[in-house]
């Protein structure tokens, strides 16, 4: 077992799967007007797979799919309608009951949905592999303590198919995948890593 942790300006892109997790596609989908310099390196990762020449695809699942959806139309649409309604503090019951009713929650979701369909030239929708390529007991006997349950299914489809992983998240620490970043503690950490290993 191994850690293959590695820096994305260091690395080139393959003709092989890679898999973004949600707070990729996020920024890629609706990159926010004042963007770190750290996102801004992820987004031109993402450009190049526009024009590589080995046509290398991002893996998608369901699970990613709505995890980003979700996520976006809460953490972003949703707050976006409690301003414009006066309402910066909202009880847990005003999106259900005040947002999804309102039109302006179709519409945002419908756009979001397009923003997604635009990139399809540089994703593959790929089956979940849930009872096929990840069994329960990979899931859901002994669980690691740093990995929520999306990441540790992420982790060990990526481990089945052959994906590499792109994240940001620090931690993402694990062995026999590669990971690709941006994020120094998750670099610093893998390097350590080697170092005790020796």
């Amino acid at each position: 077992m191994a850690y293959n942790i590695r820096d994305i300006q260091f690395v080139g892109l393959q003709k092989k799967k890679y898999f973004f997790d949600a707070n990729l596609w996020l920024k890629i989908l609706k990159p926010s007007f004042n963007i770190s310099k750290r996102d801004q390196k992820y987004l031109q990762f993402f450009e190049t797979f526009k024009n590589h020449p080995q046509h290398p695809k991002i893996a998608v699942t369901a699970l990613v799919l709505s995890e980003v959806i979700n996520r976006y139309l809460r953490e972003v649409s949703f707050k976006k309608f409690c301003n414009k309604n006066n309402n910066p503090n909202p009880d847990p019951s005003y999106y259900k009951e005040k947002y999804r009713p309102d039109p302006q929650f179709q519409t945002d979701y419908i756009s979001l949905c397009e923003d997604i369909k635009a990139y399809e030239d540089y994703y593959e929708l790929i089956a979940d592999g849930l009872t096929t390529d990840v069994k329960q007991k990979d899931i859901l006997t002994s669980p690691p303590i740093n990995l929520d349950f999306n990441d540790l299914y992420y982790y060990k489809l990526a481990m089945k198919n052959d994906f590499t992983i792109v994240t940001d998240d620090k931690d993402f620490f694990v062995e026999d995948v590669e990971v690709l970043t941006y994020n120094n503690q998750l670099i610093e950490r893998a390097k350590a890593a080697i170092v005790i290993k020796k």
